[in-house]
């Protein structure tokens, strides 16, 4: 099956509108971005048509071609559902479904897992159950719905081992470095053979009880004796380890390379292993495979093998991949691939135009970050630890700067922003964003601000502007690092701290490269002590006490000062940002609403006053955002609206609270003192 287009809303942050003639569909995105939630979508889709009921609480609609080339279309808008086969109504769908949908995931999350596969499988064990004490046990198919994980690594390697297939003998061999295989054995159960009758899976398991231990070859003789099909064997190993109350197998234990077990291999090679298998064995054509983030916890040098696994078996199957993996991204094709952002995925349009200034020195990851970004200043530096040091240094001083709500990106060298800004302009790309380049105040940044067509009309403010036949927008700004106070050398960002920083830094770099200076020219062991000392400094930076930072404050009130001096005054939402507690946001005197920015942060507790009623009603709203658990808060990862301020105020407090007094800006003036004093 191919799904060639795909259309949810309503569930969670979803506001899905996919159309594609690949062969797969690889989804990324930031942590919140509803990867995770589609998948979940998915699940419940089809879970809920497999077993025909009208309870998906979502709208949809989901068309795919299956290899008949039969085009079926599945809509469901509000209560009604609808099928279509080659565009004419069915009155039901069930035998053009896919044969199976399968997720991966070898991981300890089972989000998934809960949620969508556990009561398919629990109802699916339930029966087997049943039909074994009435004695007519003929289960010999495994579920529809079928949810792999660590359980069945053993039943994944036996069956690969038994293959004789070149690719994965292969695959044995090269990735799991399986040279020998010692011994296999099974803990058979049985006592709970009586109870089955006329089921394939015991007949299987009747010719392979004689012993509990046996070679590889003589199992394999076993197989190959009564003709079983390999597929066949892993469908009957799941169905007999399977059933909690009525397993026929215990367990398996695999034994190679003289000493080892599946609990040898490292956590990668155990993903990889679920993967070739499910692949090969699980279902072959017309089924969906759903992988949730396969490549979590692997090995960089691995991480590329899950590509040349997945792209043998596209061509029958729908797979749906979501990754973190930049290596595994840039294995993907193009049209493969589809970036998420607050559940809707981000044009086509916007991809490419980023794709086009940024393919040199991003990734798709990093792509797709900058996309995703909700923020209304962007800072642009020149390295990646420019950007560790000025994070570090805001988070300790933020309390200081409250205006500067910023996310900042590394482009590689001084070189690449102004092209970058430039490109950022003429396409208008996040038109409403103020972008603020940060050079070093250096050599080199000084004559790339100089070259690089910023006007200096506001030099003598510590700022510049593009130049104003390029630009009708006030928002790309550029400025230098400040110096501190009496330093007159090339300032980088090192030099912000006091000298004592980075010398301990150097130092540790030096006594660190000591013992390797052999056969190494001094302009190459220079360069490793920078560049290590760099990185110590970077490390180090982020245990710093506040005063560690005294130096960055200069440039946190310059980048202040550009947003003030550039603000706009035209709407009735107010540029003003008021705090309570860690969160933030913007009143709105028109109707008196209060827009509660993304990345504030609320109590994870409640006030002792509070009802069951309103609790009830915040663990909702909670669930529907984009949110992430912390010890004890909970981050709140998108912009939400409320009706008045004291609705935030409760919100963030856990209870009752008055927001017209809780909320106050940076000079400490309440709602009440601004927009409605006495």
């Amino acid at each position: 099956m191919k799904i060639k287009k795909l259309e949810i809303k309503g569930y969670k942050n979803l506001k899905v509108v996919l159309e594609h003639q690949s062969d797969a569909i690889a989804l990324i995105g930031n942590n919140g971005s509803g990867k995770s939630n589609l998948l979940e979508a998915l699940s419940i889709i089809f879970k809920n048509l497999y077993t025909e009921e009208n309870s998906t609480p979502f709208d949809y609609i989901v068309e795919y071609v299956n290899s008949d080339n039969q085009t079926i279309k599945i809509e469901k808008k509000s209560s009604q559902l609808n099928y279509f086969v080659n565009g004419e109504t069915h009155i039901s769908i069930k035998d053009f479904l896919p044969k199976k949908v399968i997720a991966i995931y070898s991981g300890e999350e089972d989000r998934l897992w809960r949620k969508c596969y556990a009561p398919f499988y629990l109802d699916f064990v339930k029966d087997i159950n049943k039909s074994a004490r009435e004695g007519i046990m003929s289960y010999n198919q495994t579920p529809k719905m079928l949810y792999l994980n660590k359980y069945y690594w053993h039943i994944s390697l036996l069956s690969l081992l038994l293959s004789d297939l070149e690719e994965n003998q292969k695959f044995v061999k090269e990735v799991l470095s399986i040279s020998k295989v010692n011994k296999i054995k099974f803990d058979f159960n049985k006592a709970n053979y009586k109870e089955y009758k006329s089921s394939l899976v015991l007949d299987f398991v009747g010719k392979i009880d004689d012993k509990s231990e046996y070679t590889l070859a003589q199992f394999k003789k076993i197989i190959d004796d009564n003709d079983f099909n390999i597929n066949d064997v892993y469908k009957y190993l799941y169905l007999a380890y399977s059933p909690k109350d009525s397993k026929i197998i215990n367990d398996i234990q695999i034994k190679f390379n003289d000493h080892l077990s599946i609990e040898s291999l490292s956590e990668g090679e155990k993903k990889l292993l679920l993967l070739k298998s499910a692949f090969e064995f699980a279902e072959q054509e017309d089924s969906l495979f759903i992988l949730d983030e396969p490549d979590a916890h692997i090995h960089i040098n691995n991480k590329d093998k899950i590509t040349s696994i997945v792209e043998p078996y596209k061509v029958n199957r729908q797979i749906v991949i979501t990754t973190h993996s930049p290596t595994v991204t840039k294995a993907i094709n193009n049209e493969e691939l589809f970036m998420m952002d607050d559940g809707e995925i981000i044009e086509r349009k916007e991809q490419e135009i980023i794709e086009n200034l940024t393919g040199a020195f991003w990734n798709k990851h990093q792509q797709s970050t900058f996309l995703s970004s909700n923020k209304k200043l962007i800072l642009l530096v020149e390295g990646k630890h420019d950007k560790i040091h000025i994070r570090n240094a805001y988070t300790k001083l933020s309390n200081e700067f409250p205006l500067l709500d910023f996310d900042i990106y590394s482009l590689g060298s001084e070189t690449k922003i102004h092209p970058f800004m430039l490109g950022l302009y003429e396409t208008d790309l996040k038109e409403d964003v103020t972008y603020i380049a940060i050079y070093d105040n250096d050599s080199a940044g000084n004559n790339t601000l100089n070259k690089a067509g910023f006007e200096k009309e506001a030099e003598n403010c510590g700022y510049r502007k593009l130049k104003e036949d390029k630009i009708k927008h006030n928002h790309f700004f550029a400025t230098r690092l400040i110096k501190p106070e009496d330093f007159t050398e090339d300032c980088t960002i090192e030099t912000m701290y006091e000298s004592n920083k980075y010398q301990e830094a150097y130092q540790e770099a030096i006594t660190k490269y000591l013992p390797y200076f052999s056969n190494k020219s001094i302009d190459k062991i220079n360069k490793e002590i920078k560049d290590s000392s760099k990185n110590i400094l970077a490390e180090k930076s982020k245990s710093y006490e506040i005063e560690d930072f005294k130096n960055f404050r200069p440039l946190f009130t310059l980048l202040s000062k550009i947003v003030s001096d550039n603000s706009t005054t035209e709407t009735e939402l107010t540029n003003e940002l008021f705090l309570f507690k860690n969160a933030r946001g913007h009143f709105n005197n028109e109707d008196e609403s209060f827009t509660l920015l993304s990345g504030s942060k609320i109590d994870k507790e409640y006030t002792q006053a509070t009802n069951q009623a309103y609790k009830t009603k915040r663990d909702a709203l909670i669930s529907s955002l984009n949110h992430t658990v912390e010890e004890n808060e909970i981050v709140i990862n998108q912009d939400y609206e409320f009706n008045s301020p004291s609705g935030a105020a409760k919100f963030v407090n856990g209870g009752n609270r008055n927001g017209w007094t809780s909320w106050k800006n940076e000079n400490s003036e309440s709602l009440k003192d601004k927009f409605k004093p006495e």
